[in-house]
């Protein structure tokens, strides 16, 4: 199983990060794209297994995340934010990532990406089930978004 190391991962992630409880919520699978919130760092996997994991959240609760990471009042989405919640996403997906290596699976990471505004969707041709995760702190919710297969090749 890939998925369950992904989450764990993000878990231990935030509270450290954070320095607050996480707290999973009910687990959904989307079929199609759905719209995300305002903010959405994104990382692409490769290899044995392919696909992507997104954090996505609202604005609010990017500035509350990256502020308490960088331990000081962010007001905007400036680049140290962004920055932040790129290496957020990074830290979650690779401490996923080297649990599955332990296990024998074989990856690469694309960089993290961010993405911000309203009503943003993400469409992929890989035609996978995404996995949603909703992970509840005291700065809001983020939702983790993941979306893996088997290599097909």
């Amino acid at each position: 199983d890939y998925l369950n190391p992904i989450v764990e991962s993000a878990i231990a992630v935030l509270t450290e990060c954070t320095g607050t409880p996480v707290e999973r919520g009910d687990m959904s699978l989307n079929q199609t794209a759905s719209p995300t919130r305002d903010v959405a760092a994104i990382i692409g996997m490769a290899g044995e297994v392919e696909g992507r994991v997104i954090l996505e959240m609202s604005r609010d609760t990017a500035l509350s995340v990256a502020s308490q990471m960088n331990q000081q009042k962010l007001a905007e989405l400036s680049p140290l934010a962004l920055d932040t919640l790129m290496e957020l996403a990074n830290m979650v997906v690779a401490r996923g990532v080297s649990a599955l290596n332990d296990n024998g699976f074989t990856f690469r990471l694309t960089p993290p990406m961010i993405f911000t505004g309203s009503n943003l969707c993400f469409f992929s041709n890989l035609n996978i089930e995404t996995l949603a995760i909703p992970l509840q702190l005291s700065a809001g919710e983020i939702t983790l978004n993941v979306a893996l297969r088997m290599n097909q090749f």
